[in-house]
């Protein structure tokens, strides 16, 4: 099973904090063997081998995960200045962000969604689009001027048509896109988003 990419990877682990732990009780060990009692050298040697094996794999753990934490913002900020360059190309537009995904089907899935401008939410049919969406996408759309009307009432039930679907990209990512120290990552690494 695939994670939600539009989820932020975590920076630490319960292996990478556990190691560590367990790399420092074993330091610890082998020195107040080492220190306390000449005969128990070889127990202390066996401690001192394994606390250095341990420390090594620790910080590999935390150099992992936050350099997979670094692409993930470096692609989700790429994801959001495509979203922003394709919207200043169009007409009217719209964000909602898609909240549940409840049953998907080959032409298309039904899905709750938030109008992120008026923080409405209702379920909406999604035709089937080109991209991957998941949980937590924010979709910039054309709304449908038949379905959603100025000062009308919402439909119960709004139709995302697959032409009416331009770009998505991260809800949880947004404020990396504000902060100008993440811009100037995703411009140093281009990519397609």
């Amino acid at each position: 099973m695939r994670t939600n990419p539009m989820v932020k990877p975590q920076t630490s682990s319960g292996w990478a904090v556990t190691l560590t732990m367990i790399s420092c009780v074993c330091l610890t060990s082998a020195i107040y063997i080492f220190l306390g009692k000449l005969s128990g050298a070889a127990a202390g040697l066996a401690l001192l081998v394994v606390a250095m094996i341990l420390a090594g794999a620790a910080p590999a753990i935390w150099f992992a995960k936050a350099r997979r934490t670094k692409t993930w913002i470096t692609h989700a900020v790429q994801q959001w200045e495509h979203l922003f360059a394709i919207k200043s190309q169009l007409g009217v537009t719209t964000e909602v962000t898609v909240l549940d995904i409840h049953a998907l089907d080959p032409t298309g899935t039904w899905v709750t969604i938030r109008w992120d401008k008026f923080g409405y939410v209702q379920r909406a049919w999604m035709e089937a689009i080109p991209d991957e969406i998941w949980r937590g996408s924010v979709l910039l759309i054309s709304p449908d001027p038949t379905q959603i009307q100025v000062h009308g009432p919402w439909p119960e039930i709004y139709y995302l048509m697959a032409t009416d679907y331009h770009a998505f990209a991260a809800a949880e990512a947004l404020p990396y896109f504000r902060d100008p120290k993440y811009q100037s990552l995703a411009g140093a690494n281009p990519s397609k988003a």
